[in-house]
């Protein structure tokens, strides 16, 4: 059986997230955690076997959580579960010590196998995150734009609105509103106008 720690910031979400795990029959949680401290108090009192860690969580931010988890246990295994992905934040977590990277939003049975691939003592990366490191190694300039905020830019430019490409991508429409800033961001514009045309400049759209 493989004890794991849930940590995440949404109460459904980590009932939701347990109900499916312990439902395989190989896996059992042992601890959830709503907050940092609390995923570290868990680790501390329960030693599982896996944590499964979203980076978004109050107070410390999940890697300030994940390296506080390595000092206190080196050898736990680590599953970040988060529903941002990109290249930066993605190398980020490995260097800081993580075993897999699962995006939120993806099925039940890929958390399963990055939790069954880490308990075994593999790393796990889902073929598309995978995919898009080999792109950035071999194209750096690829690295400006995840592969979500291209295709928010995309539909930015097909004149969309937030709650349009909200509905579109069946996602939150503050999660849209966070990838659109972080496009600013990357590309050093501040309208949707200017990002457009920086992109399309780019070849990035």
């Amino acid at each position: 059986m493989i004890r794991v720690v849930l940590a995440d910031d949404h109460p459904i979400v980590l009932d939701g997230i347990a109900m499916n795990l312990e439902d395989s029959g190989d896996v059992q949680v042992v601890a959830r955690a709503v907050r940092g401290s609390e995923a570290l108090d868990a680790v501390k009192r329960e030693n599982p076997d896996v944590l499964v860690l979203d980076l978004e969580l109050p107070g410390e931010s999940g890697l300030d959580v994940l390296a506080n988890v390595k000092r206190i246990s080196p050898v736990l295994r680590t599953v970040i579960f988060t529903a941002y992905g990109g290249t930066e934040r993605v190398s980020s977590a490995l260097r800081a010590g993580a075993d897999a990277y699962v995006l939120k939003g993806t099925s039940s049975a890929e958390l399963l196998d990055a939790i069954r691939s880490v308990a075994a003592g593999r790393a796990y990366l889902p073929p598309a995150i995978a995919a898009e490191l080999i792109g950035t190694l071999r194209d750096p300039a690829r690295e400006r734009l995840t592969q979500r905020e291209t295709e928010i830019l995309r539909l930015l430019a097909d004149g969309l609105s937030n709650k349009a490409i909200s509905s579109q991508l069946n996602i939150a429409e503050r999660t849209v509103k966070f990838h659109v800033s972080e496009i600013f961001a990357r590309l050093g514009v501040a309208n949707r106008a200017h990002a457009v045309a920086v992109a399309q400049k780019a070849g990035l759209i």
